[in-house]
């Protein structure tokens, strides 16, 4: 589904997803995998309230790594593979994207193994 493409203007594009289940994990970071009908494809999925942006609503959103097609109203599917880390406010988005290149490098590793 779209989203306020906020993930685009501060270089981790996402795919937002709306959830087809109640069974919703905990708020946090995850290296996960994005399935899609030709593949699986290694990512990082944040879920919760974007609290640095102070958003109302929970959201699922997913970064495919090195990914640039356009997968608007598409199916996928999200596989956890490992919590990284809780959700948190940042002072700024600076401080926010500082954090996601660590949880990207982390995720790569944990993904990797």
């Amino acid at each position: 589904m779209r989203g306020r493409e906020r993930g685009r203007t501060i270089g981790f594009p996402t795919a937002n997803l709306a959830s087809e289940t109640e069974c919703i994990p905990p708020d946090g970071v995850y290296a996960t995998r994005v399935v899609l009908d030709d593949g699986s494809y290694p990512s990082i999925t944040n879920v919760g309230m974007r609290p640095t942006f102070a958003e109302s609503a929970r959201s699922i959103e997913a970064h495919i790594f090195d990914f640039t097609r356009d997968i608007y109203g598409k199916r996928i599917k999200v596989e956890l593979v490992e919590r990284i880390r809780p959700e948190k406010k940042f002072d700024n988005a600076d401080a926010l994207k500082a954090q996601i290149a660590e949880d990207l490098k982390k995720a790569r590793e944990i993904l990797s193994a």
